[in-house]
């Protein structure tokens, strides 16, 4: 076999120098390595670059742990450069020969070599900063997308709040609206109606506004709601009840006999199921 000669040797040092460079640089492309396992792929591409790759072996130190080549042994000549991370030491990288060391540290490791460690351990630290600001910037993302499904789930609990406050409205409405139909209007058409006596307007616009005031409140539509039951008739006496009115006055004011009003106030008790006890009809009314 022909003996290479010095330019030659020290041209495949170079070009294994540049490889081991390129290799470095073609695992941090790697976008789906994690910080751990690229250091751990990294301090394997190391020995290869050096004259003798089979008696060479590497370590990386960083952040606490350590990373080596599979043949590594703390026993040889050892070669170290810092590996700085914004301009402060945060590891370091290592080469050590696994010969004899008769000739010492000098002779086995070039120039170059040592050159190329330097660059390693520059390239190492621009490596670590770029992966930390990647690790940063993805559990910041993580967080906004967290964030904004938060919000996302809040918008949606929130739109359906403002739906039932929507639909409550409208209930509330649909109910005002009702309870003046039964408990306003007929009084009025009554009066719109009819010739009566300014002292049966008097009553009929009392018992307006004592049902007006009834419609606004909780109870007053809690009291309609439950006399659901009831004929708009009996809906009309009861009103005039709970106002106040004798019968003389609902037979007068309905046009109707004071035998009719009271079989209505007979069913009414019976369709409030208090037709068999001693109660008030108009005080049970106006306390409902």
């Amino acid at each position: 076999m022909k003996k290479r000669s010095v330019a030659e040797r020290a041209l495949v040092e170079r070009m294994k120098e540049l490889d081991c460079l390129y290799g470095i640089s073609r695992l941090f492309s790697h976008r789906s390595l994690g910080l751990e396992k690229l250091l751990r792929e990294i301090v394997g591409v190391i020995p290869r670059a050096w004259q003798y790759p089979a008696r060479t072996c590497a370590r990386i130190l960083y952040d606490g742990r350590e990373y080596r080549s599979r043949n590594y042994s703390p026993r040889g000549i050892p070669l170290a450069e810092t590996i700085e991370r914004k301009h402060r030491s945060c590891g370091s990288v290592e080469v050590f020969f696994l010969g004899d060391g008769a000739a010492g540290p000098r002779v086995i490791f070039l120039e170059d070599e040592k050159k190329l460690l330097k660059a390693i351990a520059e390239l190492l630290g621009n490596i670590v900063e770029k992966k930390q600001a990647e690790m940063s910037l993805r559990q910041t993302t993580r967080e906004l997308r967290r964030q904004k499904g938060a919000l996302q789930n809040k918008n949606i609990a929130l739109r359906e709040i403002i739906s039932q406050v929507e639909l409550e409205k409208k209930a509330l409405q649909d109910r005002l609206r009702m309870d003046i139909e039964l408990a306003v209007f007929p009084l009025l058409d009554r009066m719109m109606g009819s010739d009566l006596p300014p002292d049966g307007w008097k009553n009929c616009l009392s018992v307006v506004r004592q049902n007006l005031e009834g419609v606004t409140s909780a109870a007053g539509r809690k009291s309609i709601e439950d006399r659901a039951g009831l004929s708009p008739r009996e809906l009309e006496i009861c009103n005039l009840i709970g106002a106040g009115q004798s019968n003389k006055l609902i037979a007068e004011l309905l046009r109707i006999s004071p035998l009719t009003v009271e079989r209505h106030r007979h069913n009414i008790r019976r369709k409030l199921h208090i037709d068999n006890e001693r109660i008030n009809l108009a005080t049970f009314l106006r306390c409902r």
